[in-house]
Order: C-alpha cells, then sequence, then structure tokens
C-alpha cells in the first residue's frame, strides 16, 4: 500500500492492459537486461504471475515495513553481477539507455553511482555495487532504513546529469497518476492530443489556448486548434462565390491560396476530433481540442466558478479562479500559463530541462 497513493500503485492501470509495474518490467525486458530481480515486501499471486511473465526472479525483504531500503537488500542479495541497476518500479518513462552514461564511473572503490539532476538525487534510478546490499541490511537491523543516511556510509560517486526531468518522474500520488495516464495516452497516438475544456461559456477557453499557443511555440512546437462547436456555423459570406456553390447544393467548397488553403465540407453527422486530425498535414506537432465541459485524455479543464466543473478520468489538471485546491488533482491558478506550458510538454512526451523540469521531480 502506498501512503501518498492510497492504494498499491504497483498495480494500476495504464494502457493496454499494463499496469505500473508491468510497464516497467516490460520495459525493462525490452531494453535487453539478462537478469530481472523483482525485490517486493511479501508475496501475493499477482507478483508470482508477473515474475514468471516477465523471466524476472522475485525475492521479498527479509524485515517487512521498511520502505525501499529493505528492497535494495534483498534485490542486491539476489544479483548475479557485480552491478545493477537498482530502479523504482514506479517510474513509467525512464530512459534504460542512461545506464550506459552510469556505467564509466562503476569502478574502483565506487559502491553507488547516484545520477542527480538540478540537484535532486535519484537513488531509486542508481547502479549499485553488490556488496551495497550488505550495507542496507545492516542499517535496517540497526533501526536506518532512510536512503540518505544508508548512502551517506557508502562510496558514492555522485554524477550529475542534464537530461529530461520526465524520465524520472514519479507516480506518487493520485495527481501524479493522471499525469502519466494522460502521457501514455499520447503515447499511442501518432501525434499528441491536448484537450482545453470548461463547463460554461465565458470561462475563458479560447483566451487560455491563445495565450498558450505562444509559450509553446518557443519550445519549437507547432499547434493546431480544432474547435468543437454545438450550434453549426457559417463562415461564408452571402453572395461570395464559395457560398453560392454550397447554396446551390455543392456538398464541399475548397480555396487555395498562395499563403494556405481551405476546406469546407457539409456531413450529416460530427465527426469526431480523430478525424479531423487525420485531414490536417502533418507538420503539426500538438493538437488542442477546444470544447465545452468534455473532452479526449489529457483534458485541462477551466473553472472561473461560473458552473461545477465535470472532473473525470480524463482531466490530468485544473486552472481555477479564487478556488480551494481539488483533491487528487493538480491545481494552479487560471493564469498560471508558464505552468500550463510546463504540464503540456510534459504530457506530449518533451524533454523538459532545468527550471521547466523541477516541478516533475518534487511530485
Amino acid at each position: 500500500m502506498s501512503t501518498r497513493m492510497g492504494e498499491d500503485k504497483r498495480f494500476l492501470p495504464m494502457a493496454d492492459g499494463e499496469t505500473l509495474l508491468s510497464r516497467t518490467l516490460r520495459r525493462g525486458r525490452t531494453a535487453g537486461f539478462r537478469t530481472i530481480v523483482l525485490a517486493a515486501e511479501g508475496e501475493r499471486r499477482e507478483l508470482t504471475e508477473l515474475a514468471a511473465a516477465y523471466g524476472a526472479h522475485l525475492v521479498t525483504d527479509d524485515r517487512p515495513q521498511q520502505g525501499p531500503a529493505a528492497a535494495i537488500a534483498a534485490g542486491l542479495a539476489a544479483a548475479e553481477t557485480e552491478w545493477s541497476l537498482v530502479l523504482s518500479g514506479d517510474m513509467p518513462f525512464y530512459d534504460f539507455d542512461l545506464v550506459r552514461a552510469l556505467l564509466p564511473e562503476a569502478r574502483g572503490a565506487v559502491q553507488v553511482v547516484l545520477p542527480t539532476l538540478a540537484g535532486y538525487w535519484q537513488p531509486l534510478a542508481a547502479l549499485y555495487r553488490r556488496d551495497a546490499g550488505q550495507a542496507f541490511a545492516a542499517a535496517i537491523a540497526r533501526g536506518d532504513r532512510k536512503l540518505g543516511i544508508i548512502l551517506r556510509g557508502l562510496t558514492v560517486r555522485e554524477l550529475p546529469l542534464a537530461v529530461d526531468a520526465g524520465l524520472f518522474f514519479n507516480v506518487n500520488t493520485p495527481a501524479a497518476y493522471r499525469l502519466a495516464c494522460g502521457r501514455i495516452a499520447n503515447e499511442g497516438r501518432e501525434r499528441p492530443i491536448l484537450s482545453v475544456a470548461a463547463p460554461a461559456s465565458g470561462t475563458g477557453k479560447t483566451t487560455f489556448i491563445e495565450r498558450l499557443i505562444p509559450r509553446l511555440a518557443v519550445h519549437g512546437v507547432r499547434t493546431a486548434v480544432i474547435k468543437s462547436d454545438s450550434h453549426g456555423f457559417q463562415l461564408d459570406t452571402e453572395g461570395k462565390d464559395t457560398a453560392r456553390f454550397m447554396t446551390a447544393g455543392a456538398r464541399a467548397t475548397a480555396i487555395s491560396a498562395p499563403n494556405g488553403y481551405f476546406i469546407q465540407k457539409i456531413e450529416d453527422q460530427r465527426k469526431d476530433f480523430q478525424n479531423l486530425i487525420s485531414k490536417i498535414e502533418y507538420d503539426i506537432d500538438l493538437f488542442i481540442t477546444e470544447s465545452r465541459s468534455r473532452g479526449a485524455l489529457p483534458t485541462l479543464m477551466l473553472d472561473r466558478g461560473l458552473a461545477a466543473p465535470e472532473i473525470d478520468a480524463r482531466v490530468t489538471a485544473l486552472f481555477q479562479k479564487d478556488a480551494a485546491p481539488h483533491d487528487g488533482l493538480l491545481s494552479y491558478d487560471l493564469d498560471d500559463m508558464e505552468t500550463a506550458a510546463r504540464i503540456t510538454l510534459f504530457l506530449m512526451g518533451r524533454p523538459l530541462y532545468g527550471a521547466d523540469g523541477i516541478m516533475f521531480l518534487t511530485m
């Protein structure tokens, strides 16, 4: 049971039938690791099945309720190699190629190669020499279970990295889980989608998107916006050629010009967003959809107090005005566009460095 999550996060559903833990095991096996040790507090059927499915060796903690320190001790005791990557099972976006940057430092008296990012230690994504497990076991026996305390008694080589903060993102809370699900939903798409929704007109969806687009452009993101309209629309001016063609019964008209083109087509029923996206050329990096109340995963919900927002599994974050934070959901001021841009980049899978990435290391 995860205290901050409120449930066993290892078995949270992610996508395509995978759980958070099975995703990590699959990606580790795909990365080419010959031996995988799955260290857990105790045995249970789901863990035994996962270990069998991915050819992992399941080991359990000698002492229960000792946190990651006990798992490290048990895992290193079962290790078949001198050095092992110790990786938390709640890092869904970890890049296993990072091990290549750590391995050259695994030499001499060093017992731990500890990556750091923006000054933050990453002890659950580090290389450990097998004998470091004995130090963890001894520390637990004397009542020490904090990783920072135990590491200070070992020979540690800190290795500062300048990589995407998303690679070290932990799913520790319900809010972080929503973020992870939103990013994984975009992994399965040809091009990422972000929905911006609000429960009432006048909330400021258009203004929000208008302010978000240039902030994304700074990061090289080319956007397209698809607007949902419940009432129907008419773009033509009466008497113009295209309007006359449509009045005469044409089902579609198009205009081609040196600076672009425009197509208008009559349909018997509303087309979904994916259908429209498929019709737009491939030089777009992100599709933003604007809709009333409902959107696709991931959705940024806006709230100005005009009506109650509908918070369901598609909502990744809430941007609101003068309201209390929503439990289990990232909540920000409606005018905090810098954070909106960072969250959007994260949901796209774009790398985040320096100050842009710190918020994803501390959730």
